[in-house]
């Protein structure tokens, strides 16, 4: 199985690393705009920025359940942008 896969990337002339490194490039962005299209989601919902809701959030008395939820979600998704982002830049930079 391997050496098929082998074959195809010689023929390709794309080296095993290469391979690696251009999956997980893919993967990576794939995980990326999975995140991005969630905290815009989020921003469409609450028609704010993450900071705004973050702030609105943290300045209540109250809690209201779903926002307290959906903050903890964005903010995840928001974490999630920033170290994926990093990982797709430093992949890009690699030869």
């Amino acid at each position: 199985m391997m050496d098929t896969a082998t074959t195809i990337l010689n023929d390709l002339g794309i080296s095993e690393q290469g391979a690696i490194r251009g999956f997980a490039l893919l993967s990576a962005s794939q995980k990326l705009a999975e995140l991005n299209h969630e905290c815009a989601a989020f921003r469409n919902k609450y028609n704010l920025t993450f900071r705004e809701f973050e702030k609105s959030i943290k300045s209540r008395s109250e809690e209201i359940f779903t926002e307290e939820e959906d903050y903890l979600a964005w903010r995840f998704a928001e974490e999630g942008v920033a170290y994926w982002r990093e990982k797709v830049e430093r992949l890009k930079l690699e030869k």
